[in-house]
């Protein structure tokens, strides 16, 4: 005969669960005290899953087996995101971070053309230390050749740079995975991979070299150099500047604010968007030396519409101008100046930077200038402020002994002259 509800078995027991008003029947709970000597139940919807789940408990606890419900699943759980693979998780890494949209479009690319076709398919906790090694020489290899092909093997474009990157990205993956526990280390040990340093030594242009380069770009771009050389605004923000960012109505005034920073995306339908800047201390207000105010007013009256949302330097079909277009008109520029073929359009930046730094600015208003928060980054240009700043103390000490030297080589001609000598 079949148990009633509530009725005592040799293991747990079931209850019916009923509806309070219609007194029909909803569910089951199962529920039984387990060798912890504590209560253990769960509900089901129907009776027959409710006995098996008991006989299930009962037979793990005849075998010794058994573990208190919610410890087992919690272990199920850590198994089941332990079984993952690396390409798997890499995505779920990549989609919870809060990133810039170019970063996040440097890291998917980086995933998708560097990391998964090698990586991918691999199980998380099966990667190994010599799964990373293997795969970051192999990938060091194929993009020297890429750079000889290309005709480009030289110490400034071997490659390194790009395997830096795919191998930034995959530390960091590998990183929050140790930080949800899914793995006890990182098996990213590659020594030195992420100690990369541009080979590129930055150039600070001279004002003659300065208006040089700003003569050589299209007459809608020329502007953008002598801005560029005395704010030290980056390439992004130069790009996503509105007409309504620059204050020009008094030349000793002037300023240009940086709200935003144009993305640097290379995929057909992603060129025209303008996101947040690169860090809080980028959104700043620079002020614009008097001499350039003429020059940006007549580049606006020549190039940009009337509106506050117009762009400062618009695309030439209207919209916003993408880096490429800049970057291109930059190298055919540099490469008309003998002695600037390497140079970056990211030096006007240190260019500006620098000439701050020689002309007395403290570490706080180099880093308001540069849009900086960490002053570490800044400190290399206060040092050349302060380089500048002891030759000329130097210079001003040696005037009373230079001035001293040249009358004693005057006296000393005037004598030689005479024939005579001095004591």
């Amino acid at each position: 005969m079949a148990r009633r509800s509530g009725q005592k078995r040799s293991f747990g027991e079931l209850e019916a669960r009923k509806n309070a008003e219609t007194k029909a029947i909803t569910g089951w709970r199962a529920r039984y005290t387990g060798p912890d000597l504590s209560r253990h139940s769960r509900v089901f919807g129907d009776k027959m899953a409710a006995e098996a789940w008991l006989n299930k408990e009962r037979i793990l606890v005849e075998r010794g087996e058994w573990k208190p419900p919610r410890i087992r699943e919690a272990e199920a759980r850590l198994a089941k995101a332990r079984a993952i693979t690396l390409g798997e998780w890499a995505q779920r890494s990549i989609d919870s971070k809060k990133l810039r949209p170019s970063t996040r479009y440097r890291y998917q690319r980086n995933l998708d053309k560097r990391i998964m076709p090698e990586l991918g398919h691999i199980p998380l906790t099966h990667l190994t230390r010599l799964d990373i090694t293997d795969w970051y020489m192999r990938l060091r290899a194929q993009l020297a050749r890429e750079a000889r092909d290309r005709r480009r093997g030289t110490e400034q474009h071997d490659g390194r740079g790009a395997a830096f990157a795919a191998y930034q990205v995959l530390s960091s993956i590998l990183g929050d995975a140790v930080d949800h526990e899914l793995l006890d280390a990182s098996p990213a040990k590659v020594k030195g991979a992420l100690k990369y340093e541009a080979v590129h030594e930055p150039i600070v242009l001279t004002p003659d070299e300065m208006w040089q380069f700003s003569e050589l770009m299209p007459d809608y771009l020329q502007a953008l150099v002598p801005l560029a050389a005395v704010t030290g605004l980056r390439n992004g923000e130069l790009r996503a500047l509105k007409r309504q960012h620059l204050k020009l109505t008094d030349a000793s005034r002037a300023s240009v604010s940086v709200r935003g920073t144009a993305a640097n995306y290379k995929e057909p339908g992603r060129f025209n968007e303008i996101g947040p800047t690169k860090t809080k201390a980028s959104k700043r207000t620079v002020a614009i030396p008097s001499f350039v105010v003429p020059i940006l007013r007549e580049h606006l009256a020549k190039f940009c519409g009337h509106s506050p949302d117009d762009m400062v330097f618009p695309a030439k079909r209207g919209g916003i101008l993408h880096a490429s277009v800049v970057e291109r008109n930059w190298q055919a520029a540099r490469l008309q100046i003998p002695g600037m073929e390497n140079l970056h359009l990211h030096d006007l930046r240190h260019t500006a930077l620098t000439w701050a730094a020689r002309s007395g600015a403290t570490l706080a208003e180099l880093m308001a200038i540069a849009g900086h928060s960490n002053p570490t980054i800044v400190l290399r240009y206060q040092h050349v402020g302060d380089e500048e700043r002891m030759h000329s103390i130097a210079e001003r000490v040696g005037e009373a002994f230079r001035d001293e030297l040249s009358e004693r080589r005057a006296r000393r001609a005037k004598e030689k002259g005479d024939g005579t000598k001095t004591g």
